[in-house]
C-alpha cells in the first residue's frame, strides 16, 4: 500500500468515524417499551406546544399551560401554578415584539410533584421552559425539552421513586428566565420547593438538531459524573466543554440553580444551528434523533438519581469525556498527570535508536507553530471575507454555518500543504515527530497544569499517537493510521462544536487543534514537491473563499428570526 493510498484511507476512516460520532441515534417509535424514552411518543406533545409562536402572555401560550397541566395531572403529578412579575427589561421585549400585553403578562411557572418512598430527603428536579420567542413555534426551544421532560416522567413508574420527583416547566425564559429565577431566588422570594431540590436536570436547545451533549454541571461533580458515567448510555459529555460553557456570557434556567448552589446537569442539541429561534422551527422540521439524544440522556440520569440509595454528595471535579459517543471516562484530575508520564514514556520507546536529530526536532516544532499560526490567518482573514467585516444578522450567520465549516476544513488543508512547502531539507520521520510530539505534549503539561478539565483533548490523542509510533517498527504504517483515525476524529469532534458555538464569530478558534492534526498525520504524509504543495494551497484557498463569498453575498436565509429582523438588517 503505498504511503498516498494509506493516507487517504485514513483521512476517509476519520472522517466517516468523526461524522458516525456525531450522529444522533434513530427516534424509538410509539411502540418501544414502556421504559424506553420514545421521541414519537414525545412528538405528540411538541406538535401541540409548537403549533404556533407562543410567547409569554399571549393566548398561545396560555393554552400550552393549560396542555401541560392536564398532561402532568395525568401522569400522577400534584400541580400548581406560580406566577411572577415581569421585570421592565423583559417588559419593554415584549412591547418590541408587539405583545398586547406587555403591561400585564406573567411569568406562569408550572410546578409539579409526584411522591416517591421517602417524601423527607431531597428530591430531584427536571427543568425545560415551555414559552418560545415572538415568530417562532419553537419546536426545538424548548417544545423539545419540555416534551421530553414528560416523556422523563412517564418512562419512570411512580413505584420505583425512592424520592420525589418534580417537573419544573418555566415561563418567559425567552424574556430573562424570569420564571427559574423567580423559582430559585434565595429566602422568601423564592419558592419553598426550590429548597428541597437535591439535583436539577435541565433540557434546553439551540437549533434544530444533533447530538446533545451534558454541556454544564456545577462545581463539586466528581461523584456526580461518577453516576452519570455509570448509568447513561450513548453519551456526550466533555468536561473542557463544560470550563468553556463557564467563560461564555450565556445562560439558561441551569444558570439560577447553579447560582443557588444546587447541582445537576445540563443537557441541550445545536446542531442545525439555522433553526435558533426560527420561523421555520416547526414540528416537522425537528430533528427526531436528536430529541431522542435528549430525553435518553435525561431518562437515563433521571431515573439513576431517583432509584439511588442516595444523590450524589460534592466531590472534588473529574475531568471526563465521552469516547466518540460510547462511553464516558472520567477520573480525578490527578490521573491525567499519568496519562502524560505513559505518552511520554511511549514516545521514548518510539524514537529510542532512531537515528534523530536536534534540529530535526527543532524543525517538526517550527512545523507546527506555522500550520497553527496558517491555520488561524487564514480563517480570520477568509471569515472576514465572508461577511464578518460588518454588521451582519446573527441568524443569517448561523443559517450559513455549514458552509462556513467547509470553509475552514478548505483553509486547513491549505494550511498544512503551506507547511509542508516550507518544511525544508530536515524532514525525518522520527525527529520531526519527535519535535510535533514536544510541542504538543508541552502544550498538554500546560493545560493540565492551568485547566485540567481539558486535558484529554490533547493528552488521550497524545497516548493513542505515542503508541502507534511505537509499534511502528513492527506493524508499520497500520498502528499510526489507526492512532490517526482515532485521535482526528476524537479532537474533529470537538472541533465540530467549537464551529458550531462560536465558529461564526472566531472561527479561527480551530487553529488550536492543529499542531496535534499534524503529529497524528505526520508518520503517513508522503513527500510533496514544493510547487504542488503551493498549488494544492492555492486551490483549498481559492475554494473557500468562493464559500465566503457565497456566504457575503446570498439573500437573508429565510430562517432569520422574525424579531432580529426589527434592527433593519
Amino acid at each position: 500500500m503505498t504511503k498516498w493510498l494509506t493516507l487517504v484511507v485514513t483521512i476517509v476512516a476519520a472522517a466517516l468515524l468523526g461524522v458516525w460520532s456525531v450522529r444522533p441515534p434513530a427516534p424509538l417509535p410509539a411502540s418501544a417499551a414502556a421504559d424506553r424514552f420514545s421521541a414519537e411518543r414525545a412528538m405528540a406533545d411538541v406538535r401541540i406546544i409548537a403549533r404556533a409562536p407562543h410567547p409569554t402572555g399571549s393566548a398561545e401560550n396560555a393554552a400550552v399551560h393549560a396542555h401541560l397541566v392536564r398532561r402532568l395531572e395525568a401522569l400522577g403529578f400534584s400541580v400548581r401554578t406560580v406566577d411572577a412579575p415581569l421585570p421592565p427589561k423583559s417588559r419593554d421585549r415584549l412591547r418590541e415584539w408587539g405583545s398586547p400585553v406587555a403591561d400585564t403578562a406573567m411569568a406562569r411557572t408550572i410546578v409539579a410533584l409526584r411522591p416517591g418512598q421517602d417524601p423527607v430527603s431531597p428530591l430531584v428536579a427536571v427543568m425545560a421552559h415551555y414559552d418560545s420567542v415572538w415568530g417562532s413555534p419553537g419546536a426545538a426551544d424548548d417544545a423539545a425539552g419540555v416534551a421530553a421532560a414528560l416523556e422523563v416522567a412517564r418512562a419512570i413508574p411512580q413505584a420505583s421513586q425512592r424520592r420525589d420527583l418534580a417537573l419544573i416547566l418555566t415561563d418567559a425564559e425567552e424574556l430573562g428566565l424570569v420564571g427559574a429565577r423567580a423559582f430559585f431566588a434565595d429566602g422568601i422570594a423564592g419558592d419553598p420547593l426550590a429548597t428541597r431540590v437535591g439535583v436539577l436536570v435541565n433540557m434546553e436547545t439551540r437549533g434544530g438538531g444533533g447530538r446533545a451533549a451534558m454541556f454544564e454541571t456545577g462545581p463539586g461533580n466528581g461523584a456526580l459524573m461518577q453516576l452519570f458515567a455509570a448509568n447513561v448510555a450513548d453519551p456526550a459529555a466533555n468536561s473542557l466543554a463544560v470550563k468553556i460553557y463557564e467563560l461564555l456570557p450565556n445562560s439558561t434556567d441551569f444558570t439560577p440553580a447553579k447560582l443557588r448552589g444546587i447541582p445537576g446537569v445540563n443537557f441541550a442539541f445545536i446542531g442545525d444551528a439555522g433553526l435558533y429561534h426560527s420561523p421555520l422551527a416547526t414540528p416537522e422540521a425537528l430533528d427526531r434523533g436528536a430529541l431522542q439524544h435528549l430525553g435518553a440522556q435525561g431518562l437515563d440520569i433521571t431515573r439513576a438519581l431517583l432509584t439511588a440509595p442516595a444523590l450524589p454528595e460534592r466531590a472534588p471535579d473529574t475531568v471526563f469525556s465521552d469516547v466518540l459517543g460510547t462511553i464516558i471516562i472520567a477520573y480525578p484530575a490527578w490521573v491525567g498527570w499519568l496519562v502524560l508520564v505513559a505518552a511520554a514514556a511511549l514516545a521514548g520507546v518510539a524514537v529510542r535508536g532512531r537515528g534523530w536529530r536536534w534540529r530535526e526536532i527543532v524543525a517538526g516544532v517550527a512545523d507546527g507553530v506555522a500550520f497553527a499560526l496558517a491555520t488561524a490567518v487564514l480563517a480570520y482573514g477568509v471569515n472576514m471575507l465572508s461577511g464578518a467585516d460588518r454588521k451582519s444578522n446573527y441568524y443569517d450567520r448561523l443559517a450559513a454555518l455549514p458552509r462556513l465549516e467547509w470553509q475552514v476544513l478548505l483553509l486547513m488543508a491549505a494550511a498544512l500543504a503551506l507547511t509542508l512547502a516550507m518544511a525544508g531539507r530536515w524532514r525525518s520521520l522520527h525527529g520531526n515527530w519527535l519535535g510535533l510530539f514536544g510541542l504538543n505534549f508541552t502544550l498538554a503539561i500546560a493545560v493540565q497544569a492551568v485547566l485540567p478539565a481539558g486535558a484529554p483533548v490533547l493528552a488521550w490523542p497524545l497516548l493513542v499517537a505515542a503508541l502507534g509510533m511505537a509499534l511502528h517498527a513492527r506493524l508499520g504504517a497500520v498502528a499510526p493510521a489507526l492512532a490517526a483515525v482515532f485521535g482526528i476524529a476524537f479532537a474533529g469532534n470537538l472541533a465540530h462544536f467549537v464551529m458550531l458555538g462560536i465558529g461564526p464569530g472566531m472561527p479561527a478558534a480551530v487553529a488550536v487543534f492543529a499542531p496535534l492534526l499534524l503529529m497524528l498525520l505526520w508518520p503517513l504524509l508522503p513527500p510533496v514537491p514544493r510547487r504542488t504543495a503551493l498549488l494544492a494551497a492555492l486551490v483549498c484557498i481559492v475554494l473557500a473563499a468562493g464559500l465566503a463569498l457565497w456566504v457575503r453575498l446570498d439573500p437573508l436565509a429565510p430562517s432569520v428570526a422574525v424579531y432580529s429582523l426589527k434592527n433593519g438588517y
